[in-house]
């Protein structure tokens, strides 16, 4: 027993906290405010299966939210991508026109082509700068490195109360 803990007459003994006051909650002499060990490490798995839970929804709404955001990147790229394609199948029938004749015909080709592939360029680098601006689920990440650590501190106390050493 630790003659610097006041002891109460049932066996039960008051723990000071951190400021040297005495705590007003009552600790059994095993350490677990009378509860077995079975019984605080089932709370602490049930937290933690809460605690997952919570995190797993919270995963998947900022994946939601960043497949709406690559939706549309991934729309506007693909809009570019078709809008490319017509300008290269009007730059092909500028080369033909304009092996074929050297008249106003293969002019107004090159101009619709040029204005096609500009149109094209700009909307593929507007899709592009949006599929840039996706992330993974940063707050998901770092409350799981917060749940972990809280996990570790409460294994590591829950052992140093189980041997004694709280």
């Amino acid at each position: 027993m630790d003659p610097t803990i006041p002891h109460q007459a049932d066996g039960e003994r008051f723990r000071p906290n951190g400021d040297g006051a005495s705590d007003t909650r009552r600790v059994s002499a095993d350490g677990f405010g009378g509860r077995g060990f079975g019984e605080l490490f089932s709370e602490f798995m049930e937290q933690g299966r809460r605690l997952l839970r919570a995190e797993m929804t919270l995963a998947r709404a900022e994946l939601r939210t960043e497949a709406k955001k690559a939706s549309a990147g991934a729309g506007l790229l693909a809009g570019g991508g078709v809008v490319l394609l017509l300008g290269a199948l009007t730059f092909v029938a500028f080369l033909v026109a304009a092996l074929a004749t050297a008249l106003p015909v293969w002019a107004s080709a090159l101009i619709v082509a040029v204005v096609l592939l500009a149109v094209g360029g700009a909307v593929a680098w507007a899709g592009l700068g949006r599929l840039k601006h996706i992330h993974g689920p940063q707050r998901t990440i770092q409350t799981l490195k917060e749940d972990g650590q809280w996990a570790s501190r409460t294994a590591h106390s829950m052992k140093s109360q189980m041997h004694g050493h709280a």
